[in-house]
């Protein structure tokens, strides 16, 4: 840039700063089309259900911040596993609503805010969009409830199988131990510790890994929203003052200085 162009930018402000009034009028007409086009495009619409959460902390104690959110999570994977998610599909096809994957993977959208889990759907028919969230919802606390009854039945294996390695741990030399573990013997104890222990493994994955102390429900379900979104409606709006802007700034100017 030489130091012609600064003088060259001042003057074109200056004449832009004269033509204050015919900026304005072609941003307002770039506006007003740009909120024309939205009134051409398909409207969304989008609606959520709720799931909250609970820890009971008189199973588990004090938790770290960490360990909170990781329990979290774990439930939110959940909610958007691909089990979830198959399902939702199917029960939304038997429901006569013609959906696949690629819609669903773009217009169902889970976000999080402290201890409540949002199932936000978007589509292009209200009643629709809700109809789909709270599928989501129903699908997702019933895996929710299968998955915690295994976390469960996975706590109280680990119970047994921590008295099994206790009872093991005081095998005195000659195969007796003291009671309550005198009538186990070590074959005993070491074929129960390993059928346990896959036990505990079989559980543990078809309860995704959920802490047996997380409590949830369905908090709200999603109610039919007839506004549309006004996301788009605000870029195009935008987009629209902008190039007027613009229109403005290239017409030449013959405001007199």
């Amino acid at each position: 840039m030489n130091s012609t162009d600064g003088f060259v930018l001042m003057d074109s402000l200056k004449k832009l700063v004269m033509g204050w009034k015919r900026v304005v009028i072609c941003m307002v007409i770039g506006g007003l089309c740009g909120m024309g086009g939205s009134k051409l495009l398909i409207p969304i619409y989008e609606t959520r259900a709720v799931i909250a959460v609970t820890i009971d902390y008189t199973r588990t104690g004090a938790l770290s911040d960490i360990q909170e959110d990781q329990a979290m999570r774990g439930l939110g994977s959940v909610i958007d596993s691909t089990q979830v998610r198959e399902q939702v599909l199917m029960n939304a096809q038997a429901a006569g609503i013609s959906i696949d994957e690629t819609n669903l993977s773009v217009n169902f959208t889970l976000e999080r805010e402290d201890f409540r889990w949002f199932l936000r759907v978007r589509d292009t028919d209200a009643v629709r969009a809700t109809t789909l969230a709270n599928l989501w919802a129903e699908e997702a606390i019933t895996v929710l409830n299968s998955a915690m009854e295994h976390a469960i039945i996975a706590g109280h294996y680990q119970q047994y199988l921590d008295t099994l390695d206790y009872c093991l741990q005081r095998q005195a030399p000659e195969g007796m131990s003291s009671e309550p573990c005198a009538a186990l013997d070590f074959e005993f104890l070491s074929a129960e510790i390993e059928k346990t222990t896959s036990a505990i493994r079989d559980e543990q994955e078809l309860s995704f890994g959920l802490m047996p102390a997380l409590q949830f429900f369905l908090a709200e379900e999603a109610p039919i929203n007839t506004t549309a979104v006004l996301g788009t409606r605000s870029i195009l709006i935008f987009s629209g003052a902008v190039l007027g802007l613009l229109v403005a700034v290239l017409i030449p100017n013959k405001e007199k200085e």
